[in-house]
């Protein structure tokens, strides 16, 4: 794998939920269908959709009307943790979080069973800090034994749509901003 240095990478806390496929998926297979938090997930992408969406919307009311555009601000935050309670209290009995290593281009981490080269895979990815998850696709690119863990899994993403690629970078962004704050105090 010449090209492991092509997106910058970050360690990050996340637990991981892998589902082999038995081929590659189709552009309307939904990852998250492979998993019981599908709903929670889809819940979720449903929502950033419509923050996206009404980014510009709120910056025009606040500007008429600084009041409602900071009570919407404050809606849309009480929306934010109902989503993430709903996230983390579906998601609980996923197991404890791990590191992982990501990038735009894939991640690597320790699984439990060993996987081969060139399979296809679900991931269902969430993120401790800060709280996010996202289900993709992804092709195994490596899979070496760990005498003491099992064994180090590595995947290339296969993004079904721009958005994914968008959400996995800026949750390293986030990421990374959230090391920094932790490390200046």
């Amino acid at each position: 794998m010449d090209d492991r240095r092509e997106y910058f990478r970050i360690d990050v806390q996340a637990n991981i939920d892998m589902a082999v496929l038995t081929a590659q998926p189709t552009h309307q297979e939904d990852p998250a269908s492979h998993f019981s938090a599908s709903p929670v997930l889809r819940a979720m992408a449903e929502l950033k959709k419509l923050d996206g969406e009404a980014v510009q919307l709120q910056q025009q009311i606040k500007d008429s009307d600084r009041a409602l555009g900071e009570y919407l601000h404050v809606m849309s935050r009480k929306i934010d943790v109902l989503a993430v309670y709903c996230l983390t209290s579906s998601t609980e009995s996923q197991g404890d979080y791990g590191e992982i290593t990501i990038s735009e281009g894939g991640l690597s981490f320790i699984g439990e069973q060993a996987v081969k080269i060139d399979d296809w895979v679900a991931l269902m990815l969430i993120f401790a800090h800060p709280t996010m998850a996202i289900a993709l696709h992804g092709q195994i690119t490596r899979c070496e034994p760990d005498p003491d863990k099992g064994y180090q899994i590595a995947a290339e993403f296969r993004y079904e749509n721009s958005a994914q690629r968008q959400q996995i970078s800026q949750q390293i962004m986030r990421s990374q901003m959230e090391s920094i704050r932790s490390n200046k105090t």
